[in-house]
């Protein structure tokens, strides 16, 4: 059964909490007014710390020992002061926090155990603060509790409807009490906050809101303000929560008139009003917006969208300004300030994505330990190598012990020295792995791991040294390069301009370059470098010249490219083909002819250095690996290379081709293959 999660957001104004049981979201509402927005607010009544709801009804009584927005005095490193008492917000937030566990665990029926808190994306990874958070997440029963900032929340909130593909860059616009910018790089199941701004946006708004109150009900309103006391704390909280209502209506109506008390004046506010006092929060969040991106190294074109949430963002100058401003795309989900909320739910219910399996077992891999006199000893020297062969009896190290006594580390049978774990110099105890080999021969009934398979509409292949694995979209799209042992993307390429009619290859160019090489329909060619993702050539073919056949001649880095017209020669029809200098983008010569296939030797269409062959050696030259037929099509062979013994064979299946590679370091078996329209590889651990 999945464990449930009480998952946090503690807001300036407001606090939500949900329960995360499987797949279902369930909100935690205050038991007092049954909303889901619990106020953030705390009472000292007599020797008890109320909350919530409880504690706004409290106030009139005791507004002296009342506070709001608790989670404020953490980002400021500010006491909360009750009465005549004094805590820490840490103490005040753990309050609160035991509250919505008992709260959550009653309506759920049963002990919750886990919890994810929001966190503001000003607090960084170093941040003290997220430390506090932790801490009293423990002292309230979680010691486990996990963070989420308030952007990566916002972005996974399931009613953002954005559909954001991975690399996506977001503009996340967050205007509660405080105002922030982050712009955030969609990154799989967890995006990544690339830069942020804060500010107090949102306090600010309210302040100058509060002093146009008291402008216009100057006579009646300033003396309630300047009286001090229970008075004026009562008259600043009133005026508070006044302006934050009036501010909220206007966002569904042009014009609000109300009274903050049965007696007091009326009070009007437009919403023109509002926008000419939101001006300068605005103008601080575009700029923000466009400062975040400045830093990062990027421009707004690079931008997906702006994400916009959070309380104020129901503005209707807020939208307007950054659309004017910024001239993205937009989203805001519904109910925006709970976007945040729903969105750490949905992330903190991903928890079999934060599960970290044990790895498996190394295939044909041992470890090497001894045990040692009184336990321990200096190591003094290797005497086999890394990748060196060593038969049974072998002394493959030297420690001495603490009397100076030097004893000899022997193997306990033949094997490869894969890697010393331990430095010469270094203390050895009998418990520790000192290093690991591999086995020579076979181990009777043990097979390679298969680590993951790969897909692409288009090609696959290796850097020249064998070190990283080139995925390349047929369109010309992309071109990643992956970890041969996790998949994982290292770097990318996306070249601009790219649609469905382009098409792309890379090739391995000058001094083992790899370059894209991608054209269109209407002869515009382009070279980029792989690994720098730099435009290194551009050239256009002439408007009647529109290639059919583009050829590459590594050795040269020429291309040609076959038109598709023809031209006529007295009375007979000829071929008309194009050859460029790929370094320069000039014309090399002009060809027509009747066969010109046969001058087109050493170009291709494809990489003839791609790192695949039909059969393959390991770079320690003990294992061979190649392809033959099986009754179900292809299968994939491993042999040791003495004794041409068969170490394994997998069945591929009916594809059309498969070739195979080592990685640089001999620990991976790679089989490219290829089916229908698309291009497959296989990687296995050896």
């Amino acid at each position: 059964m999945t464990q449930p999660i009480l998952v946090v957001d503690f807001g300036a104004y407001q606090t939500t909490a949900a329960v995360v049981s499987g797949t279902q979201i369930h909100p935690v509402p205050c038991p007092l007014s049954g909303a889901t927005r619990w106020p953030s607010a705390v009472c000292l009544d007599g020797d008890s710390l109320v909350i919530g709801t409880a504690a706004v009804q409290r106030r009139e009584l005791l507004p002296r020992w009342f506070a709001a927005g608790p989670r404020q005095a953490l980002d400021t490193g500010e006491p909360v002061h009750l009465g005549d008492r004094t805590l820490t917000a840490a103490e005040v937030l753990g309050a609160y926090l035991r509250v919505l566990r008992g709260e959550a665990e009653q309506r759920h029926g049963g002990p919750i155990e886990r919890l994810a808190l929001t966190v503001p994306s000003a607090y960084g990874p170093q941040d003290p603060r997220r430390q506090q958070l932790l801490a009293l997440a423990a002292d309230a029963g979680f010691p486990d509790a996990e963070l989420v900032g308030d952007a990566v929340a916002a972005v996974v909130d399931p009613y953002t409807h954005g559909d954001f593909p991975d690399r996506s860059l977001l503009l996340v616009c967050d205007l509660g009490a405080s105002w922030s910018v982050a712009l955030t790089r969609v990154d799989g199941e967890h995006p990544v906050v690339l830069g942020q701004e804060t500010s107090g946006g949102g306090q600010d708004f309210d302040l100058l809101l509060v002093n146009d109150l008291r402008a216009a009900l100057h006579e009646w309103l300033a003396p309630a303000l300047h009286a001090g006391g229970d008075t004026g704390l009562l008259a600043r909280y009133a005026a508070a929560d006044f302006v934050r209502s009036v501010k909220h209506r206007l966002a569904e109506t042009d014009d609000v008139t109300d009274r903050i008390s049965p007696h007091a004046p009326a009070y009007r506010m437009t919403r023109a009003g509002l926008d000419r006092l939101a001006e300068p929060a605005l103008r601080w969040l575009t700029a923000s917006c466009r400062a975040v991106v400045a830093r990062a190294g990027l421009s707004l074109n690079d931008v997906t969208g702006v994400l916009l949430v959070g309380g104020a963002s129901r503005l209707p100058a807020a939208r307007a300004a950054l659309r004017a401003d910024l001239q993205r795309p937009l989203w805001q989900p519904t109910d925006p300030e709970l976007a945040v909320i729903r969105g750490a739910a949905r992330w903190a219910g991903r928890v079999g994505a934060r599960r970290i399996a044990a790895n498996a077992p190394t295939w044909r891999m041992e470890p090497l330990i001894w045990e040692l006199p009184e336990g321990r000893a200096r190591l003094v020297r290797w005497l086999v190598g890394q990748g060196q062969q060593y038969g049974p009896g072998t002394t493959i190290a030297q420690v001495r012990t603490a009397d100076d006594r030097v004893f000899d580390l022997t193997a306990p049978r033949e094997g490869i020295l894969v890697e010393h774990r331990v430095a010469p110099g270094a203390m050895l105890t009998s418990d520790a792995i000192a290093a690991m080999s591999r086995t020579v021969r076979v181990i009777a009934g043990d097979r390679a791991a298969k680590r993951h398979q790969m897909r692409v509409a288009g090609d696959w292949m290796l850097t020249p040294d064998h070190e990283l694995l080139v995925e390349c979209e047929r369109s010309g799209a992309y071109v990643r390069m992956r970890a041969i042992s996790s998949g994982a993307v290292v770097s990318e390429v996306r070249p601009m301009g790219v649609t469905a009619d382009t098409r792309g290859k890379v090739f391995v160019g000058p001094g083992d370059r790899l370059a894209l090489v991608s054209w269109d329909p209407q002869g515009q060619f382009s070279v980029w470098d792989v690994f720098s993702g730099q435009l290194t050539n551009r050239f256009q073919a002439p408007a009647n010249n529109r290639p059919v056949k583009v050829l590459v001649h590594e050795g040269q880095w020429r291309l040609i490219a076959e038109a598709d017209r023809k031209v006529h020669v007295g009375r007979y029809v000829r071929d008309v083909a194009t050859m460029w200098d790929l370094n320069t983008g000039t014309v090399v010569e002009e060809m027509v002819g009747e066969d010109l296939n046969r001058r087109y030797g050493g170009y291709t269409d494809h990489c003839t250095a791609d790192g695949f062959a039909a059969e393959c050696d390991s770079p320690d030259g003990r294992l061979r690996a190649g392809t033959a037929r099986s009754a179900a099509g292809l299968a994939v062979w491993l042999h040791e290379t003495g004794s041409a013994e068969e170490v394994f064979r997998s069945d591929l299946g009916s594809v059309r081709s498969a070739r195979t590679a080592f990685s640089a370091d001999g620990h991976h078996l790679l089989a490219q293959w290829s089916a229908a329209d698309t291009s497959c590889v296989d990687v296995w651990q050896v």
